[in-house]
């Protein structure tokens, strides 16, 4: 790659990254030996007096009063997805729109009913988390890095504000599992390659400890890219334990890695689109624009069936290091993130109720000095410590008032404080704190009626700015930008759920009242900014079905409809008022047909995306456009025992040209990232 580390990097910077090589190396040596012990003698865990699935987790979400969206991908599926990308695993629930930018530099963008539009990179405004860890901070943005989206064996979606179960960010919720614990032994390789210079290989492994449980996987996945200057690769690691403590506890343990190396192509304008859909920005390739990063998370979650109900007790730590060059500086990043949550919850006959506390420490060593030609500077822009501090308590219950009807609600008080130390002499004037406080309640009924349950809900969120957008000022000084401030989100919806003989579906319409919102804007560099200007008002509906076409065919469909505006909202001599929110359509169907025949399964989705707009004046447009992707693959194929799924994948088979992400509000028109034209993936995954 052309983005390489400088030979003037800190001794710490190397040495972290020979620290991540080292995990790596170590999770490998500690997985593929347990392939000797597949004979061991399998025991079933049992622990039916343990009933997991927390009300904050929403493990009982088949009751819940708020749309939820759950989505399981057995063997089958995994084996024949390539999975590389979230959008394209997540693509059938509805309510959720990602934007695959095509390249790795700045991750995809994660909306839920309009939260999250607003991010330039990672997530903001969603909750996220994985294998039951938070990667969503205490300052309320998330990364999505370390999922490996080939790995996701369970996806579960919570549509609307949450704050009430997650605090700061929940404007919607997106858990994920990759855990696959298994009875017995499992050894699975695969190898893809495809269009673009694409390659991934993994490794996954599934191995009964008598009564305990371990699954472990090992991925590599490289890119040239579509683009010009979007050359890519990542290296993701993960273990899950579960183990048995005993017939009223159980422990679960989970720990991943991701070492990422990236260039970054920039957005590009219509007439650069017109000239070479396929270039890059031409200043991010003479800065050598990229991103090196590396990510460790560790986890441990204790569940215990005490008299008093059920007491769950999670521990977390994150490590992430970022090189960074950028157009206008070379951010140098040192991160580290703990917390902790205590719950305990009883359930009764007709009633049910749980409390706990969460507390969470960020700390953020960040520097930014000139770039020089990617290669950190002399000349010293920010040189600062950002902590973070969160701690919250939240009580829910939920009561069964008759056979059919059961009322719920929740309430949580969170406390969060920013703390900034410059280190820069003469800048210390510039050293301060700010404090945010919220309280988010909730409020939800559900009805039974035959195999239907209707549901409605109140319920809220809030969002602080993060250390990024607090610290990024438009005067270009350090400190902390006291102008900006947090965004609230009141929100009603009204749904039904339910099931059919073959077919199961999922209705909802929301609306919800955003007030102080925060908006971005650029500068020339590219360098984003954030202010606090009026209301928005999203409405909208949603639209799920699943529909069995008999023993071997199946039918699945989403709809989202986008009614999401500006309301009293006044930047400089602009009015905003009545605008559409850029960046989301007014509405997207995600529609697939499935099949098997003798051992062939294929899989034909369309998805239609309409037109939407790039800039909050609403003055450029970008047109909307249908993608059809085939999937095929073959079941029953044995070679000496050992079970072989080839599989072929082909996206976007009529090859249309469209732009799939945009940059919202970029500066002088650089809105738009092309997505690719037709594109092949085959390979084959190998059971033992």
């Amino acid at each position: 790659m052309t983005h390489q580390s400088a030979q003037t990097a800190s001794s710490k910077r190397s040495n972290s990254k020979w620290i991540s090589r080292i995990s790596l190396v170590l999770f490998c040596i500690g997985v593929l030996p347990a392939q000797g012990q597949i004979q061991q003698a399998d025991t079933t865990i049992a622990l039916s007096e343990i009933q997991i699935g927390a009300l904050r987790a929403s493990g009982q979400s088949i009751n819940a009063p708020y749309a939820s969206s759950l989505l399981f991908r057995p063997l089958q599926v995994v084996a024949f997805q390539p999975g590389l990308s979230l959008q394209s695993v997540l693509k059938t629930l509805p309510g959720v729109w990602i934007n695959n930018r095509g390249h790795f530099a700045l991750g995809e963008r994660l909306i839920i009913r309009g939260m999250g539009w607003r991010s330039a990179f990672g997530v903001r405004g969603v909750q996220v988390l994985l294998d039951g860890i938070p990667l969503t901070l205490p300052d309320g943005q998330g990364m999505l890095d370390i999922i490996d989206p080939a790995f996701i064996r369970q996806a579960e979606v919570v549509r609307g504000p949450s704050s009430t179960f997650w605090g700061n960010g929940s404007g919607g919720v997106l858990m994920l599992s990759t855990h696959a614990f298994q009875d017995s032994s499992s050894f699975g390789i695969r190898a893809m390659t495809g269009s673009y210079g694409t390659r991934q290989g993994s490794a996954e492994i599934a191995v009964p400890l008598g009564r305990h449980r371990l699954q472990g996987y090992l991925s590599r996945v490289q890119q040239e890219g579509y683009r010009d200057y979007s050359e890519g690769s990542f290296i993701r690691s993960g273990i899950n334990a579960l183990v048995d403590l005993g017939p009223t506890s159980q422990l679960r343990l989970m720990a991943a890695l991701a070492v990422q190396d990236t260039e970054s192509p920039g957005s590009l304008t219509t007439a650069q689109i017109g000239t070479n859909r396929r270039g890059a920005n031409a200043r991010n390739v003479s800065t050598r624009a990229g991103k090196e990063s590396q990510q460790i998370q560790v986890g441990a979650t204790l569940f215990k069936q005490t008299r008093s109900g059920l007491l769950s007790v999670t521990a977390y730590g994150i490590s992430r290091m970022l090189d960074n060059p950028l157009s206008f500086t070379f951010i140098d990043l040192d991160r580290q993130v703990a917390g902790t949550r205590i719950q305990l919850e009883r359930e009764e006959e007709t009633w049910r109720w749980g409390v706990g506390i969460d507390a969470a420490l960020q700390s953020d060593k960040r520097r930014n000095v000139s770039n020089e030609q990617g290669f950190p500077g002399s000349d010293i822009e920010v040189d600062q410590q950002e902590n973070v501090r969160n701690v919250s308590a939240f009580a829910t219950a939920q009561v069964q008032l008759s056979p059919r009807i059961r009322v719920s609600g929740s309430g949580r008080i969170d406390g969060i404080r920013f703390s900034l130390d410059d280190h820069i002499p003469g800048n210390e004037t510039l050293s301060g704190d700010r404090s945010f406080s919220a309280f988010s309640p909730s409020l939800g009924l559900t009805y039974e009626w035959e195999s239907v349950q209707l549901y409605t809900n109140a319920s809220t969120a809030f969002e602080t700015p993060t250390t990024t957008e607090l610290v990024n000022q438009p005067t270009g000084g350090a400190g902390l930008n006291d102008d900006v401030g947090a965004q609230k989100t009141r929100g009603i919806e009204l749904g039904a759920r339910g099931k059919k003989g073959a077919a199961s579906f999922d209705v909802a319409a929301f609306s919800m009242q955003i007030t102080d919102r925060l908006l971005p804007f650029q500068d020339e560099d590219g360098r984003t900014y954030y202010r606090n200007a009026g209301r928005n008002t999203h409405r909208g509906i949603e639209i799920g079905l699943n529909h069995a076409l008999g023993s071997a065919s199946a039918f699945q469909m989403a709809y989202t409809g986008s009614d999401f505006v500006f309301s009293d909202t006044q930047l400089s001599t602009t009015a905003l008022g009545g605008n559409r929110i850029p960046g989301i359509p007014v509405h997207h169907l995600q529609a697939a047909l499935s099949s098997m025949y003798s051992g062939f399964t294929g899989e034909l989705s369309v998805e239609w995306v309409s037109d939407m707009y790039s800039d909050n004046e609403n003055e450029t447009s970008n047109d909307g456009y249908v993608v059809l992707d085939l999937n095929m693959g073959y079941t029953s194929l044995y070679v000496q025992g050992v079970h072989v799924w080839p599989f072929l994948h082909v996206s976007n088979l009529l090859d249309a040209q469209y732009i799939g992400s945009l940059v919202i509000n970029a500066f002088g028109g650089r809105y738009f990232e092309p997505s690719p034209g037709r594109t092949l993936q085959f390979g084959v995954r190998v059971d033992f």
